[in-house]
């Protein structure tokens, strides 16, 4: 096991970023442990891969785990500052570029998030 900084891994044409949670096709949550282990790749060389764990279950390839647990979303972020600010903010054309946000535009624009969440 060797532990490297590079953060993220290509399997498949799919980039992971292993600073994310990923979830599998069963709801189950993926973690990188920050450490890498070699396995044999194409050819019979050796390969680092990185090492991911669902809660406190034995630590597997994300090879194996891609293949056994299905595809891989990454899970969710909330919304930061900064884009929920250029949300409210953001000109939705000529007619709304003079137009400020009130109170009511704000608490619809809440109403929207708590039902995309929903």
């Amino acid at each position: 096991m060797t532990t490297t900084p590079q953060t993220t891994w290509v399997l498949d044409g799919t980039v992971f970023d292993l600073t994310r949670t990923w979830i599998d096709v069963y709801g189950a949550r993926w973690t990188w442990i920050g450490s890498w282990e070699p396995v044999v790749g194409p050819g019979g060389a050796s390969v680092d891969e990185p090492l991911m764990q669902r809660g406190e279950d034995t630590p597997m390839v994300l090879s194996l785990v891609y293949s056994i647990y299905g595809p891989l979303i990454p899970e969710p972020r909330p919304a930061t500052s900064a884009e929920l600010r250029s949300a409210i903010t953001a000109c939705h054309g000529p007619a709304l570029a003079q137009q400020q946000p009130t109170p009511r535009t704000f608490a619809v624009f809440l109403q929207r998030l708590r039902r995309r969440s929903a």
